[in-house]
């Protein structure tokens, strides 16, 4: 007898409470099983399993964060000024020194290299999966380019395993339940 399948959604990201630290043994996955997601957790020399059956799902929340921005900040202010002071020794009237110029070029490709694929992987987001008894968020899902197309994958998995409603069944079972919420007498608290 053979286990489930596994095909790897997301390769492993550091969770965003951990995103400024020097160092974290902290690691976040995501699986795509045959009937399920699988998220992993590790931490250190534990790791955590989660499944979320795809009967289950009820949504998937996306929003936009502005962490990509904030390392824009980070490291576009150290690359500029050092490509500034380049300029500045380069036009020096009493001649440019070349191993000062080395070193700022280096400190500004330290800083310039990651904020090039800062921008390459597009922007930043929060991903989150919502089950009728947990919200739990995904952080290997940082990137919305990534997001859509890894969700893309997902959609159809769960559609088959929900079934898919009309829009006209959609709009009745809305207008159902929001009846029967305006029916509910108002809570007071005494």
């Amino acid at each position: 007898m053979s286990g489930p399948t596994y095909t790897r959604l997301t390769r492993e990201r550091v969770p965003r409470q951990f995103t400024f630290s020097a160092v974290s043994a902290a690691r976040s996955s995501l699986w795509l099983g045959d009937d399920h997601l699988l998220l992993v957790d590790r931490n250190g020399y534990t790791e955590t399993y989660k499944r979320f059956y795809f009967r289950d799902i009820q949504a998937f929340i996306i929003r936009a964060t502005k962490t990509r921005m904030t390392w824009n900040w980070i490291l576009g202010i150290p690359a500029g000024l050092c490509l500034m002071f380049v300029i500045f020794l380069a036009f020096d009237v009493r001649g440019f020194d070349a191993g000062a110029i080395t070193i700022i070029c280096i400190v500004a490709a330290i800083c310039g290299i990651p904020l090039f694929f800062n921008n390459l992987f597009g922007t930043t987001c929060a991903c989150q999966i919502r089950t009728a008894v947990q919200t739990e968020e995904l952080p290997s899902l940082c990137r919305l380019r990534q997001t859509r197309k890894v969700l893309d994958k997902i959609r159809p998995l769960v559609a088959t395993a929900q079934g898919q409603l009309s829009p006209e069944e959609a709009s009745s079972k809305m207008m159902e339940a929001a009846l029967a919420e305006a029916a509910k007498p108002p809570v007071v608290w005494k």
